[in-house]
């Protein structure tokens, strides 16, 4: 093997070569120390059907449409991988309820400014709403148009979303040079960890945003491939990643990142063609951000969560932000390690003809494998110095089982903290981490190529994204200081990483498939265990509606609260909880009217006062003990509740959305002392 150029460190760019490199068959990766033998080929690798140059084409089928078809059946022929993971997506959102007529935590306040739009014909963002947003209600109100409005297409909408940026890091994996078998072991590490699966069924920005990230990258790497530039996928690229801005405030960081990678690669120079390169990226984004905040403050009003967070940095200061900086990276790589274990335990150490013993490629990869691992060493010691175990930043995936359990009385938990799992899963995710500084340092330094070209724009874009958890990570410094679901991005762009750096190593695949199958069961089984529990929450609490019970009396967890009572609270210029002092947090953060005079919960004692009225049984897959949903109310009053007028019964017929919540009758108000809640 010759070498034409001295092996560096950074992403140097390539010398121009000829060869055609298309979406989802790239050119062979160029940066392996040695071409593996037939035999020790990755199957997918092996055989594969080349397409007959065109000289060699048929003179009988000279329509270009017509071979346009055949090259992309033949595309897709040769990554049915791709098809085989979809349908086993697709069988778990059936095993799922994913059309169950429920709201988790926070996603109603998307899905009320959706059925805004789909009823009144207004774009909305709540005051109580973080994120930017648009880019998902105009997502959701087409699905609404196509399919009806309800809660379940729009958790419909987020599954199709969810597929669509797994195609789009499928992509990116081929143009970095990965295999078809392992980019759809990657492609299933992204959807079916129980992180990633849990928020598929949930219309929160984070799946969406998370999607159009990998969409916007697609693009890029395509577009920005050295020697090769194709402008309208830097377009393309673009154009996502305005709609990722769109979704969360962090898509700027998108086109930001690619700007600084074209910066250190040498590609910023003062000519025509680096102006007009670094304009397409830049210049769309920025449009579309001037153009939201621009309708933010002259139509919408700047929501007072957004306003809020030059505030929080401030008030928390350099403290907030050194702890944060000290415990997002290692949750970052403890999450990762956790759900890569089925990639990196099939590692089969086992040296190619013709490379050498070294395990690194240069020193400098041996250096920052080393600082690489004393990261996770320090951030598992002073874990251990908390007592604070695996998952770290629990909301949507935690001891309790997936999903956010907003209710009072919370969910039995499957596994108790302080047991031997729990310890068990924060060593295990310890050691994935380290395994993934290890495959990546020993790769950073390589000789130049396309494909290591591309990896070094996944991690500048990956760098930023890390950044970009800090903003939201300021409202939460007193309660895990983020949350699982902001580590989402940052977790996509390690599984394309780890799986770009493993290249050249020998896997134990059916190990891996084994194990993500495994995971693929847990992540199903432990979803629709949620969605089956906030359903009965939901179905308790319709009961009570249907029994007199007004709204503005009841509390039946953050999701109902939420969806019916917050836009009350707004027209009614309510300011003060009326619930009792102790309440949980969301009745002083968006569901001030009630009085929870009326409350469904998990437990019937979680209370003084309260009486039970009801109880229904609910069925749990992963639980064994039987599992219950209660209505309660406070000893003195009556139920069923007797009610003057049915005012609030026209709901089914109403023309608007605020009519839609239907109408609560003023109650006595209360005079707690609401705590801050963030």
């Amino acid at each position: 093997m010759t070498e034409t150029q001295p092996k560096v460190f950074g992403p140097q760019i390539p010398e121009h070569d000829s060869q055609e490199t298309t979406w989802f068959r790239p050119e062979p990766p160029k940066d392996r120390t040695a071409d593996p033998t037939a035999d020790e080929r990755e199957h997918d690798e092996a055989d594969v059907p080349v397409a007959q140059p065109r000289g060699t084409e048929p003179e009988a089928h000279p329509s270009s449409r017509a071979r346009a078809l055949g090259h992309g059946l033949l595309t897709a022929i040769r990554n049915w991988p791709v098809a085989v993971i979809l349908a086993l997506f697709t069988v778990s959102a059936m095993v799922v309820p994913t059309m169950t007529d429920i709201a988790t935590t926070d996603d109603w306040g998307y899905t009320r400014s959706v059925e805004i739009l789909y009823y009144d014909g207004v774009l909305t963002v709540f005051p109580v709403v973080a994120a930017t947003a648009v880019a998902q209600i105009l997502w959701g109100a087409l699905f609404a148009l196509v399919f009806g409005m309800s809660l379940g297409v729009m958790r419909l909408s987020t599954v199709v979303m969810v597929a669509l940026g797994a195609i789009a890091l499928y992509a990116i994996m081929r143009m970095l040079g990965v295999s078809k078998s392992r980019s759809a072991l990657g492609m299933g590490v992204w959807l079916f960890n129980p992180l990633s699966f849990a928020l598929s069924f949930s219309f929160m920005t984070d799946p969406h945003f998370s999607a159009m990230m990998l969409i916007s990258l697609a693009f890029y790497v395509r577009g920005l491939r050295p020697g090769r530039e194709h402008m309208i996928a830097i377009l393309l690229g673009s154009l996502f990643a305005g709609f990722a801005f769109l979704l969360r405030q962090q898509g700027a960081l998108i086109p930001f990142a690619v700007g600084m990678y074209l910066l250190f690669t040498g590609q910023v120079r003062f000519n025509r063609e680096s102006i007009r390169r670094v304009a397409v990226v830049v210049v769309l984004p920025a449009l579309m951000l001037i153009g939201y905040y621009a309708w933010l403050r002259w139509v919408n009003d700047v929501p007072a969560v957004q306003a809020s967070f030059l505030a929080d940095l401030q008030e928390d200061g350099w403290a907030g932000t050194w702890l944060i900086m000290q415990r997002v990276p290692v949750y970052v790589l403890f999450y990762a390690g956790l759900f890569l274990l089925p990639v990196l335990v099939a590692i089969f150490p086992r040296r190619r003809s013709g490379e050498t013993t070294a395990l690194f490629s240069s020193p400098l990869g041996f250096y920052a494998c080393g600082a690489w691992t004393t990261v996770v060493l320090l951030g598992l010691y002073f874990a251990g110095r908390r007592n604070h175990e695996m998952p770290f930043a629990s909301q949507f995936f935690g001891l309790g089982n997936v999903g956010p359990p907003d209710v009072l009385g919370s969910r039995q938990r499957l596994i108790e903290r302080g047991t031997e799992i729990p310890i068990a899963l924060t060593i295990a995710s310890a050691i994935g981490a380290m395994l993934i500084g290890f495959v990546i340092c020993r790769r950073i330094i390589s000789e130049p190529s396309p494909e290591r070209a591309g990896f070094w724009l996944i991690a500048m874009v990956g760098l930023w994204q890390l950044v970009g958890i800090f903003p939201p990570s300021y409202h939460y410094l007193n309660r895990g200081v983020t949350l699982d679901r902001y580590l989402l991005p940052v977790i996509a762009l390690l599984i394309i990483a780890v799986l770009w750096a493993l290249r050249d190593v020998r896997l134990l695949q059916p190990v891996s498939w084994v194990l993500l199958a495994a995971v693929a069961v847990y992540s199903t089984m432990a979803t629709r265990d949620y969605l089956v529990y906030m359903d009965a929450v939901w179905s308790m609490a319709r009961y009570a509606n249907e029994n007199g019970v007004e709204n503005d009396r009841l509390d039946a967890g953050s999701g109902w609260d939420g969806y019916h009572l917050y836009t009350i609270m707004l027209d009614e210029n309510i300011t003060r909880a009326r619930s009792p002092q102790g309440s949980p947090w969301w009745v002083y953060f968006y569901a001030k009217p009630t009085d929870s005079s009326y409350i469904v919960a998990t437990n019937p004692n979680v209370r003084q006062g309260y009486v039970t009225v009801e109880s229904r049984e609910y069925d749990q897959w992963l639980e064994d003990d039987p599992v219950s949903v209660y209505l309660l109310k406070r000893w003195h009053l009556p139920f069923p509740v007797e009610t003057e007028s049915m005012d609030g019964q026209g709901a089914d017929t109403a023309d608007s959305a605020s009519d839609r919540q239907g109408r609560v009758t003023p109650t006595p108000v209360a005079d707690p002392a609401p705590r801050r809640t963030n």
